[in-house]
């Protein structure tokens, strides 16, 4: 795998086997260490996933090393609502450039980005963080039998400094 950046871009019709590749790969990698086959069933045997992209990749961004879809993240309003890396390529930068490219969107017309993860995914929970997201609230989901974590990052926040107040803005480079 090369050293150099992915290509993203909007996702196309043709894109939707790679994308439901991916999150079936996906899904039994990380979810598969901590809930139980019978509740992932739907979702890698059946159309679950299928359902998911054919309604979701107008709302897509890929991303693309070599011809090939390693990385997707999906934007709803101002939630982030899918980001999956292929797993040969994590901890590349690949999830970070997609969530820059989500971030960027979402707060062009909202004030927070907002997501969702599965409690035992520590991987994603501390990827999240290290972004600034923090938890909100959690609860559990009957389909899955596991607790998620619904988690907000706000694109400004007032900051005191002394009697004066001023606003610190998030910038999808990190520098603001």
């Amino acid at each position: 795998m090369p050293h150099s950046p992915p290509t993203l871009r909007a996702a196309t019709t043709d894109d939707q086997t790679s994308i439901v590749e991916l999150c079936k790969t996906s899904l039994t990698t990380i979810y598969g260490t901590f809930m139980a086959p019978e509740r992932m069933r739907p979702w890698v045997e059946g159309n679950e996933v299928e359902d998911y992209v054919r309604r979701m990749w107008p709302c897509m961004t890929v991303a693309v090393w070599h011809d090939a879809v390693v990385g997707v993240v999906a934007v709803d309003g101002r939630v982030i609502d899918l980001l999956w890396v292929r797993d040969d390529v994590r901890r590349r930068g690949v999830g970070s450039t997609l969530m820059n490219r989500a971030e960027s969107v979402i707060f062009t017309t909202h004030e927070e980005a907002e997501l969702e993860c599965f409690a035992p995914n520590r991987m994603g929970l501390t990827f999240y963080r290290a972004r600034g997201y923090r938890t909100i609230r959690r609860y559990y989901e009957a389909a899955s039998g596991v607790d998620k974590v619904v988690m907000r990052k706000p694109f400004a926040a007032p900051v005191q400094t002394g009697s004066r107040r001023r606003w610190s803005f998030w910038s999808p480079t990190g520098a603001g």
